[in-house]
């Protein structure tokens, strides 16, 4: 692309992500703060004195500092927090942009699809941050449309080689030819089915179970039957799919559907991660060891990273999170240290530079050699 476009592009990006910067400050204070919406009140408001705020006193990253990050009628001062969010979303919104449109072939659907998510990890980190919570319109929410979007978006998922494929395929239909038959469709597809149907509902029982056992959800059961009722579509979803590509494997060959399967793949294995590391560690501990918002939020990041990349994010986020947290520690004796945020970084970094690992191991040994 040239130079100058690209410009274009970086800048637009970053204009618009302080606009949408200031719109997800709106969210961070509203979302899980009960008698407030979204869009109820209309009007931005000083969380001190009540006044509304004039569009003049609401501009991006300018009127904090115009203001001296105070409130204009009561002088109440106003978190740091606004400038540094209207910030990093413009920041993050430009490195996205330039990932996704800026060099090469443009992949729009992808930018969109990347965009919202970082967009929605913003809210979701700094309301764990503030207040130790993940909430569900942020990670249920996304869970409910990652397979829309893997299925429109299969820029998400690099689709292996024609020749990878028929080898899978060759190995598939061998495999299978004795249960299957060899047109794809036999005596054993029910079999096949039925196995894939009662694994799914084994784990949907053995979530729902647990969550309700240890109250990582919610003390409401409505609340947790609708975290149980996500994971069923989940599940039934990946063994419907798992069947039909089974019975008839060719359709891998087909970009969409290979990006919905690595989407929903990544979504059983980011959730079913999490929430292993959380059995195991509260058998340890015994305590919680992960919150139950950590395993909706590695699905949601699962569905855009695959079951692969589910993995290196999980690794990433457990190395930044040690850093940090030792850190933490050091200065100010603190033990606590929500982990949302980590999963939220390690996911953004694998999605924009999915060899994050091996440039940091060869650097690894360049310093070691």
């Amino acid at each position: 692309m040239d130079p100058n476009v690209n410009a274009v592009v970086l800048a637009m990006a970053g204009l618009f992500g302080a606009s949408v910067g200031s719109f997800l400050n709106v969210c961070i204070y509203r979302l899980p703060r009960a008698g407030l919406s979204v869009n109820r009140p209309r009007r931005s408001f000083c969380p001190s004195c009540g006044t509304g705020i004039e569009w003049y006193d609401n501009i991006p990253l300018v009127s904090w500092l115009w203001l001296g990050g105070r409130c204009r009628y009561c002088a109440a001062p106003v978190s740091l927090r606004y400038l540094f969010v209207e910030g990093l979303t413009a920041a993050l919104f430009m490195i996205v942009a330039l990932r996704y449109v800026g060099g090469g072939e443009p992949q729009w659907a992808a930018w969109i699809a990347v965009t919202a998510l970082v967009a929605a990890l913003i809210v979701a980190s700094f309301i764990d941050l503030e207040l130790r919570i993940l909430p569900d319109e942020i990670t249920l929410g996304g869970m409910y449309l990652v397979p829309l979007i893997t299925l429109l978006t299969p820029d998400l998922h690099t689709h292996p080689s024609d020749r990878q494929i028929v080898a899978v395929l060759h190995w598939l239909h061998g495999y299978l030819v004795l249960w299957v038959g060899p047109d794809g469709i036999g005596p054993g597809a029910l079999v096949v089915v039925a196995a894939i149907a009662a694994g799914a509902v084994a784990f949907v029982l053995g979530l729902y179970g647990y969550a309700s056992y240890w109250r990582w959800s919610h003390p409401n059961e409505s609340k947790r039957l609708r975290d149980g009722a996500l994971a069923g579509i989940v599940a039934l979803w990946l063994a419907a799919l798992a069947a039909t590509v089974l019975l008839r494997p060719v359709l891998l060959l087909d970009v969409h559907v290979y990006s919905l399967v690595a989407g929903l793949l990544g979504m059983f294995a980011g959730s079913t991660l999490v929430f292993g590391v959380g059995v195991v560690g509260s058998k340890l501990f015994r305590k919680p060891a992960m919150g139950f918002g950590d395993v909706k939020l590695m699905g949601l990041l699962g569905g855009f990273t695959g079951w692969g990349g589910v993995i290196t994010g999980f690794f990433l986020a457990c190395l930044l999170g040690s850093v940090v947290g030792v850190f933490l520690l050091i200065r100010y004796r603190s033990r606590y240290l929500p982990f949302g945020p980590f999963l939220a970084a390690g996911a953004f970094i694998l999605l924009l530079w999915p060899n994050v690992l091996v440039v940091l191991w060869d650097w690894w040994l360049v310093v070691v050699g």
